[in-house]
């Protein structure tokens, strides 16, 4: 993939943030990026399914399915992606 010519990030140089990783233990199940009005946001996979165009990363015992769409801007997968809607008394909540 050519990142030179604006393409999409090669899936080895996306990094996931070890708090995304310890977030998604304590939530259990996968996730997936897909596009918001506010950017990119990781939501779990049972309340925004993967779609089959999805690019699946490995990420500790989960996977990220990230949007093909999201795919060619993310670097680095970030708790900053998670919905701040989803905030509950300090802690990320469903």
């Amino acid at each position: 993939m050519d990142n030179a010519q604006g393409g999409p990030v090669p899936l080895s140089d996306i990094l996931v943030a070890d708090d995304v990783i310890t977030y998604m233990d304590k939530r259990g199940g996968d996730f997936r990026i897909s596009t918001s009005c506010s950017g990119p946001a990781l939501m779990p996979v049972r309340i925004r399914p993967a779609k089959s165009s999805d690019i699946p990363i490995r990420a500790g015992n989960h996977v990220i399915f990230i949007s093909k769409y999201q795919i060619q801007w993310i670097a680095e997968i970030t708790m900053s992606m998670v919905p701040r809607l989803l905030f509950e008394d300090g802690d990320y909540g469903f």
